[in-house]
C-alpha cells in the first residue's frame, strides 16, 4: 500500500501543469453598446500618443487608457482600435473614433456601435515620442491626400 501511494505521488509531481486555466475560468470578452462619433483635431492625446488611425477616445472610468477594443456596426470603419485619448464631451459609453479629415469625420456622424473591449488598459500615460509623433503625421498626411484624390461617392 505505501508503495503504491509512493508511486502515485511521485507520478503527480512529475506531471506537467497546464500554464492556462481550465475553459470554465477563463473570461469571455466583454462586449457593450456605445454611442461612436468622431474628431479630427490632431495632438497628443492623454496616453501620450499622437493622433493616428486606429485610435479612439473613451471614459477612462469605462475604457482605461491603453484598452484594446473591436466596433462593430460601424461600416467602413469598424475594426480593432486602442484608447489613447479623453475627452470632456466622451462621457459613460461614448467612444470619439479618430479620422484625419473633419469633412470624414462629419460625416461619420453619430452612430450606435458594438464594442468587444479585447484587452482592459493599464491606464497609464507615456512621454511623449517624437518618432511615434512623426510617423502618425505622415499617416495622417497620406490619409488626406488619398481622400483628396478619390471622388466622393
Amino acid at each position: 500500500m505505501r508503495v503504491l501511494f509512493a508511486g502515485l505521488i511521485a507520478l503527480s509531481l512529475l506531471m506537467p501543469v497546464s500554464a492556462s486555466p481550465p475553459a470554465a475560468a477563463r473570461r469571455r470578452p466583454t462586449i457593450r453598446y456605445f454611442i461612436a462619433t468622431a474628431y479630427s483635431v490632431e495632438g497628443t492625446g492623454a496616453s501620450g500618443k499622437w493622433s493616428h488611425p486606429g485610435t479612439v477616445a473613451a471614459d477612462r472610468k469605462v475604457l482605461p487608457l491603453n484598452s484594446r477594443i473591436r466596433v462593430y456596426g460601424a461600416g467602413r470603419y469598424s475594426g480593432d482600435y486602442t484608447v489613447e485619448d479623453t475627452g470632456a464631451k466622451v462621457d459613460g459609453h461614448h467612444i470619439d473614433l479618430y479620422m484625419p479629415s473633419q469633412a470624414e469625420a462629419k460625416k461619420f456622424g453619430r452612430q450606435r456601435v458594438k464594442v468587444v473591449v479585447l484587452k482592459y488598459g493599464d491606464d497609464e500615460a507615456n512621454p511623449a515620442d517624437p518618432q511615434q509623433k512623426a510617423e502618425a503625421k505622415a499617416v495622417n498626411r497620406n490619409v488626406r491626400r488619398n481622400a483628396k484624390r478619390t471622388p466622393a461617392k
